[in-house]
């Protein structure tokens, strides 16, 4: 992957000196969640927003419809830039992304010091809901309901079919997550987080993601929606970077 592709992938590159945490939003999100992010963290710790496909700059591309090779494609761009201590994060459909890329990278011999997740069932979980094959209407309604598209987006038909693609892509691969053998387990230590007040994902199939590491799983609820983080990032970034104090070190 030449610098140009990966810079539409990767919009800010890990710095030498720095440990990446490498983050990945919900269904139909996009970088700008990661805004605010490194005023919250300290200067060795660095936030790196993954763009996917089918949104915010990226909106005119196809979305992936293909988990493996979405993989297979971060694996190759995050692979380069992991040979230090790193950290991977995900939030809701994020964290089974974050977490198929960190078995990957695994595969290789590259173990992030972290995987952090949120608002995430556990991969052998079944997902309390299935929207991704609704017709057009049910399927905006359900968006409603779960809060994350901006209202701006849900009331403009033209400006919600430019967003249907990827959030039908995104909700359609999430929904396939869904283990029935053995569950892998990474070599690191995994860090769930899940608000107190979550309408979409019960606390019972967050609390789950136990057994999937060798290193260890700590379950932290925190005061709050799906997305508790959205007005203070620092409640989600002050234990995961509390958690990277080792790798710090």
């Amino acid at each position: 992957m030449d610098k140009d592709e990966r810079a539409r992938w990767l919009p800010s590159e890990p710095r030498e000196g720095t440990v990446p945490l490498f983050c990945f939003s919900y269904a139909g999100g996009g970088v700008s969640l990661f805004r605010d992010w490194p005023n919250h963290v300290p200067p060795n710790v660095q936030i790196c927003p993954v763009a996917l496909p089918g949104r915010e700059k990226r909106l005119a591309e196809p979305p992936a419809d293909s988990l493996d090779q979405l993989v297979d494609t971060l694996t190759a761009l995050i692979a380069p830039l992991a040979q230090g201590p790193f950290a991977l994060y995900g939030h809701c459909f994020g964290a089974s992304l974050a977490f198929r890329l960190a078995l990957a990278l695994q595969e290789q011999g590259l173990i992030p010091k972290l995987l952090a997740v949120s608002g995430s069932r556990a991969p052998h979980c079944e997902p309390p809901f299935r929207i991704a094959t609704l017709p057009g209407d049910e399927f905006a309604a359900a968006l409603r309901r779960f809060g994350l598209t901006p209202k701006t987006v849900l009331d403009i038909p033209d400006l919600l079919a430019l967003f249907l693609p990827s959030l039908r892509a995104d909700f359609t691969l999430d929904e396939a997550l869904v283990y029935t053998g053995p569950r892998p387990a990474l070599s690191c230590p995994i860090l769930v987080l899940h608000g107190s007040r979550d309408a979409i994902i019960p606390e019972d199939l967050a609390r789950q993601w136990t057994g999937y590491s060798t290193a260890g799983c700590e379950f932290l609820r925190c005061e709050g929606e799906h997305v508790f983080f959205s007005a203070d990032p620092s409640i989600l970034l002050r234990p995961l970077v509390a958690a990277l104090a080792p790798a710090r070190a």
